[in-house]
């Protein structure tokens, strides 16, 4: 009996184990083929002249844009959801946005220093700034451009 015992706690063990690789190596993939999908689009995506319409990954040096308009830091992360969602659609409606309007894409991760600047302690976190970085308005949430336009001072 002691020996069933012993196969069956053994056999949830492996079962356990199993699950967790499946687990991760899901997560992997996802995120390689996230990835792949923004390196497809994103030399096209990356390179847009910061005129109008824009989306754009975060540069320091594109906070200057706020002189001649609104400039939103949107804080994403690549394993987030919600941030996912928003990403589509903010890249489906570059149409749509208003010619005074810039969106930066923040990385969720990697800009340390910016969270604790705009005191950002999750993902999918919105900031309007003003040409010199100071916050005008602050949020979570959106889901797509109209809900971002409504929250702009």
């Amino acid at each position: 009996m002691k020996n069933i015992y012993i196969f069956i706690v053994v056999v949830i063990v492996i079962g356990v184990v199993a699950y967790g690789y499946n687990q991760a190596k899901s997560d992997v993939d996802v995120e390689n083929s996230l990835t792949m999908t923004d390196d497809k689009q994103g030399e096209d995506f990356k390179s847009m002249e910061v005129d109008n319409n824009q989306y754009v990954d975060y540069e320091p040096a594109l906070l200057a844009q706020a002189d001649s308009g609104d400039v939103v830091l949107f804080f994403h992360a690549s394993w987030c959801p919600t941030c996912r969602v928003l990403d589509e659609n903010l890249k489906d409606e570059l149409g749509d946005f208003p010619n005074d309007l810039t969106i930066l894409k923040v990385n969720y991760d990697k800009e340390k220093e910016l969270k604790k600047k705009y005191s950002i302690t999750y993902q999918h976190t919105l900031v309007q700034v003003d040409s010199q970085g100071n916050e005008l308005a602050k949020w979570a949430g959106s889901n797509d451009l109209s809900a971002i336009l409504k929250k702009l001072k």
